[in-house]
């Protein structure tokens, strides 16, 4: 609760407003201020707000298999992940990033279409999860599609216009694909 409430502070909103502001509305503001951010610093701590509010699944349970999910991706310990994480997707579906780590197991066990797969549920759940985009963009790229997987970077890039790393990558690719920059 005390980081729900850093979060609303940091927006701006009202006291009354930081009772219990809907959890979509606190990200819209984020991704509003993302959009506008004036320096790569303040768009670091955008990104990473936004990053902390995908991170929690609304249950105290979703959270904890997360975590150990998490740890077990760390340890590459392969099998103990994708048997968390596929529990996670059972039972939280609309979380984005249950998918999108899901994804990254598969990519450890080197299952692609399985990741692929992945990414695409977490994007259709979380239709501005930039980092799924990344995610997918590369897998794209690796299986010759790379004008999908530009095309992914470009709407990322429209999420998040202060990542100097996402503007690099728009470019390289857009040379390889349109044959000149952006």
């Amino acid at each position: 609760m005390k980081r729900f409430l850093v979060l609303c502070l940091a927006l701006g909103l009202g006291a009354a407003q930081a009772d219990v502001p809907p959890r979509q509305k606190l990200i819209d503001g984020l991704f509003v201020r993302l959009q506008l951010a004036e320096d790569p610093e303040t768009a670091v701590q955008l990104r990473a707000m936004i990053g902390e509010i995908w991170s929690h699944s609304g249950s105290p349970t979703g959270d904890l298999l997360m975590s150990r999910a998490e740890s077990a991706l760390r340890a590459a310990n392969g099998e103990v992940a994708a048997k968390l994480l596929e529990k996670l997707v059972l039972l939280y579906p609309d979380w984005g990033q249950a998918w999108r780590r899901r994804a990254q197991s598969a990519i450890q066990a080197g299952d692609r279409d399985g990741a692929v797969l992945d990414l695409g549920k977490a994007l259709s759940v979380e239709p501005r999860d930039f980092l799924a985009m990344r995610q997918l963009s590369e897998l794209l790229r690796d299986a010759a599609n790379k004008p999908q997987a530009l095309d992914l970077l470009r709407r990322a890039a429209e999420l998040d216009p202060q990542d100097p790393a996402l503007a690099r990558e728009v470019e390289e690719l857009s040379r390889e694909v349109e044959g000149r920059g952006i």
